[in-house]
Order: structure tokens, then sequence, then C-alpha cells
């Protein structure tokens, strides 16, 4: 009977047991045992996005969207566009240096409203860029007829050469230009009543030093002052020592028309300082006008021959200069040739570099002043020659 009531005990135990082992929390084998799992649904699908991380992650490849890139010290500036540069008229005082940038006009689209830097305007050229030290050598012959019934004849032999010196910024160098001259003078005739004189021969050493700043990218300047002796060596007094200058302002108005105003000394008996200036009109590539006082200019393209541009031009000039002289009577003198000239020729521009010019012209309204102020002498009327040859 003890043994009926044991197993009958046993039996309850299991039977209140199995309620409960079947509420057990039970966890996910790792490993595959063979049961039969009931299948699970897979999540919704979403844009995949990176969670974050609070470990190491790889740097971005770049700026994100709508924002700045991060500054860098070390990294290499982004260079601009390369500007262009407008090629200097050689034959014009006037022209603007070979480095400057090709000035923008104060009114591209015409005559509208003033800009100060209009929209859009090239950028200046780096202080890298190169500069050729030896810009310009050039020689020049000229020759006046001695004719008329008061006669003088002119022979000026001219030589010169340019250098570029850096000067701030690299666009923008000192032009020095040293230069010498001979000039050959056959008359006036001297009389007892007419006691004019000049020398056999007179000479100019000189040095110029030029700049021509391109201040905004519509306005420029030509600037430059000359030092030299004058003289005809026979005789020298603070006189022989002449300094003159220049300096005009150059407003590029319009694509096409630009605006010159100044003044020029000269240093001279008669004329110390005149006005100068006028209009540059370049209505097209095969024209130039430079409407200047006081050496004015009219060309035109003629034809190109090969790789060598040939122009014609119509230019005036006022001529002359200025020496200390010994007078015949022994005494020294300072005096005064001046004339005006207006002359007919062609010039040359080859892609090698050389430029030619021969002209024909003439002579009129001729002076000789003595600082003494006896006599003054109005020579006749004469045709002039000349030749030049530069590189």
């Amino acid at each position: 009977m003890a043994c009926c009531l044991r197993g009958i005990f046993a039996t309850i135990c299991l039977l209140a047991a199995a309620p409960t082992l079947a509420q057990r929390v039970q966890f996910p084998s790792m490993v595959n045992d063979g049961a039969a799992l009931a299948p699970v649904s897979p999540p919704p699908a979403f844009p995949s996005s990176p969670a974050p991380a609070f470990g190491s992650s790889p740097a971005p490849t770049g700026p994100l969207p709508g924002t700045l890139p991060p500054f860098d010290p070390y990294a290499s500036p982004i260079a601009p566009a390369p500007p262009t540069y407008g090629a200097p008229a050689p034959y014009s005082p006037y022209a603007p240096s070979p480095y400057s940038p090709t000035p923008q006009p104060l009114y591209p689209d015409g005559i509208q409203t003033p800009q100060l830097f209009p929209p859009g305007s090239p950028s200046f050229p780096s202080y890298n860029q190169a500069i050729r030290f030896l810009q310009e050598v050039r020689g020049r012959y000229t020759w006046l007829s001695p004719n008329g019934s008061t006669k003088l004849g002119v022979q000026d032999i001219e030589t010169s050469a340019t250098f570029a010196i850096p000067f701030f910024r690299a666009y923008n160098p000192f032009l020095i230009t040293p230069g010498f001259a001979i000039h050959f003078f056959d008359g006036p005739v001297t009389t007892p009543a007419n006691m004019a004189d000049l020398p056999p021969r007179t000479y100019d050493a000189y040095i110029d030093a030029a700049w021509h700043p391109q201040i905004t990218s519509w306005l420029g300047a030509n600037l430059g002052v000359r030092t030299g002796v004058y003289t005809d060596f026979n005789t020298f007094t603070i006189h022989s020592i002449r300094i003159m200058g220049r300096g005009l302002g150059i407003v590029s108005l319009t694509p096409t028309v630009q605006i010159a105003a100044g003044v020029v000394y000269i240093d001279r008996n008669l004329i110390k300082l005149f006005p100068a200036g006028g209009i540059i009109w370049t209505p097209n590539p095969d024209a130039r006008y430079e409407i200047l006082f006081p050496n004015p200019k009219l060309a035109r393209r003629y034809t190109t021959l090969g790789t060598t541009d040939i122009w014609w031009y119509v230019a005036g000039e006022y001529g002359g200069g200025a020496w200390t002289i010994k007078r015949a009577g022994g005494g020294s003198d300072d005096v005064d040739y001046n004339d005006i000239r207006v002359s007919l020729g062609l010039e040359s521009f080859a892609l090698s570099g050389f430029h030619a010019l021969a002209e024909v012209g003439y002579v009129f309204n001729r002076q000789i002043v003595y600082r003494s102020g006896t006599p003054e002498v109005n020579p006749s009327d004469t045709v002039m020659l000349r030749a030049g040859l530069s590189y």
C-alpha cells in the first residue's frame, strides 16, 4: 500500500510541473539543432543610412552638399584665368606698357552710366610674369634740305635702347631709355647785319625713365622724365643740363575710343610747358587714329606681306631742340631750334620684331631763338626725309 501511495504522489507532481515548463523563457541556440522553427516575417525595407558609430570611421571624401570645403593653409591657390595683353602701338608715345593688362573700357556697350569698376573686369597678371630686360634698340636718321633764301640744313642721327626694370608690380615696370644724338647744321648764313650762327654740330646725351601704370581697368597713365646734357661740347653751363617730362592720364572710354590729357615739359627758351592730349580712335584692327597734340598720327594698314604688316600714315610733329653753344664771337649762349613738321610715311612691323619706317615731309614755321635775344632767325621752309629701324 505504501508503494501505491508513493506512485500516486509522483504522478501528481509530474502533472503539476508540466505547465511551468511550458512557460519558461528559452533563448535560441547558436547552432541549428534541426528543430522546426516558426517562420518569421522580414522587417520592412527603408533607405539605408549609416548608423552612428562610436568607433573610428573613414573621413568623408568631400564637403557635404551646400557647405564650404575646409580651409587648408598648405593647399595650392586656384590660379586665375590668364589675362590678355594689349599690343602697344610702337609708333606712339602714348602707347600703354606692354606689361599692362588690356584696358577695359569705361562704357563697354557704349556711353551709358559711369562704372568705376565694370563687372567682369579681368584679373591683373601675377607678380611672376616674366619681363624681357632689353625691350628695343632703335636708330633714326632725319635730313632737312638746306634750301631757300635763308637756308638751314639739318641732319639728325639718333640712337637709343629701352630696358625694363621691375617696379612694384611686374606688369608696370620702369622703362629706362639711354640715348645719344648728333645734329649737323648747314647754316644759317652769318653776315654783319645778321649775326645768326650755329655750330657745325651739337649733341644730346640723355637718360629717360618712363612708367605706364594701369591704375584701374579703364584708367591708365603715361609718366616720364628725361635728364640729359645738350651742348656742342665747346661750352658747358647750367643750361647744358635740361630736364624734360610728361604726365598724361588715359581713359578707355569705349572699346575703340581712348582720351588722353596732360602736360609736356620741354624746357626750351621759347616754350617751357604746353598742354598735351586728345583722342585715340581704333575703329578696327586696320586703323589707328591718334588725334593728339603735339604729335598727331593717322595710320592705316596697307597690306600684309608674309608675316610683315605694312602701314601708311600721316603725322605731325613739333620738332627741334635746345643746346648751349659757343657763338662765332666767342661767347656762350643757349639756342633753340623749333619747327613744325607734317609727313607722309610707310612703316613695317615684322613678326620677327623688326620695325622700319620711311617718310617724306614738309617743314615750316622754323625758328632759331637765342637766350641772349639777338637775333631771332626764321629759316626758309624746307622738305624732310627720314628713315628708321628698330628691333
